[in-house]
């Protein structure tokens, strides 16, 4: 088993973030889904393993919506 080290929060809610932006993600499902898929491809390709707490990674990055929305004015 391989744990990825340098694996963080913050960059990871960063590149959720410009995906979204990029996608024009406004609301909170489709902010989930994100999230979820960008957990299982980290996964997926070995960065993370399931071993770990993906789940509360996951719950950690979905509640960071509030703050996606206030950075981009959502309404």
């Amino acid at each position: 088993m391989t744990e990825f080290l340098t694996f963080n929060l913050n960059t990871a809610y960063n590149e959720i973030k410009e995906q979204a932006e990029r996608e024009g993600i406004t609301s909170n499902e489709a902010w989930d889904s994100l999230v979820e898929n960008y957990i299982n491809e980290k996964v997926g390709i070995g960065e993370l393993d399931s071993d770990q707490d993906t789940q509360g990674m996951i719950d950690d990055l979905k509640g960071r919506f509030e703050v996606y929305k206030e950075n981009i004015n959502i309404r």
